[in-house]
């Protein structure tokens, strides 16, 4: 069976990420924290009745703190009768539960921001994929290594807060490169210049922060 790197669940990986981090407050994202409680009892998934949740923050059962990705995973666009947030746990569960989450709006995204968005649409942060290197791990062509690259995107009207939010965001990659499901080892690369972005009559502007997801190993 072939196995290769998926760049778009490692993405989203990476926004649900910087949701749960804080980086903007619950008031600028336009969400709100919300908890599930119930009991389970021998359940391998469980759907929560909201159309717009965001990023599940933590989940516990019978006391004990679940890891995403080892203990369960999540389907953010889970099309019911309408979609919803479908987790999906990798071995059944059995006790009393406590599931943490954000629903709203938000103001954190995994695509770039339109350039007909109004000034209230700002604070924004941005995510894109812009690399995928391979190199064949060997001469029998069993094996790729690669390394994927992105570019987060910070935009607001003040240089000054946008200086703070990128100085937050590197902190917070750098002291979880080992922490991610989809990716083996992220980490920060660089950061780029103040830029004026193209819309907001000149008053919105964007930085960079780009990453680099090493030893991805894919085999076929």
């Amino acid at each position: 069976m072939t196995t290769t790197f998926n760049s778009r669940l490692a993405k989203n990986e990476i926004v649900i990420f910087m949701r749960n981090q804080d980086i903007f407050t619950i008031t600028q994202r336009g969400v709100t924290t919300d908890n599930d409680t119930g009991t389970f009892s021998a359940d391998t998934e469980y759907v929560i009745n909201k159309t717009n949740v965001k990023n599940i923050r933590a989940i516990t059962v019978d006391a004990t703190p679940l890891v995403f990705g080892t203990d369960y995973l999540v389907d953010y666009n889970f099309l019911d009768t309408t979609i919803k947030c479908k987790i999906t746990f990798t071995s059944a569960q059995t006790g009393a539960y406590d599931i943490e989450y954000d629903y709203g709006t938000d103001k954190i995204y995994p695509d770039l921001p339109r350039t007909d968005l109004s000034i209230d649409s700002f604070p924004r942060i941005a995510i894109d994929t812009i690399g995928l290197d391979t190199e064949e791990l060997g001469l029998g062509a069993d094996a790729n290594m690669t390394n994927a690259s992105f570019a987060i995107y910070v935009y607001d009207s003040k240089t000054s807060t946008i200086e703070s939010f990128i100085d937050t965001l590197r902190t917070k990659f750098i002291q979880n490169k080992k922490n991610f499901f989809y990716m083996n080892f992220l980490t920060v690369v660089t950061v780029g210049p103040m830029l004026l972005y193209g819309s907001g009559k000149q008053k919105i502007y964007q930085k960079n922060l780009d990453l680099i997801s090493l030893f991805n190993v894919e085999e076929v």
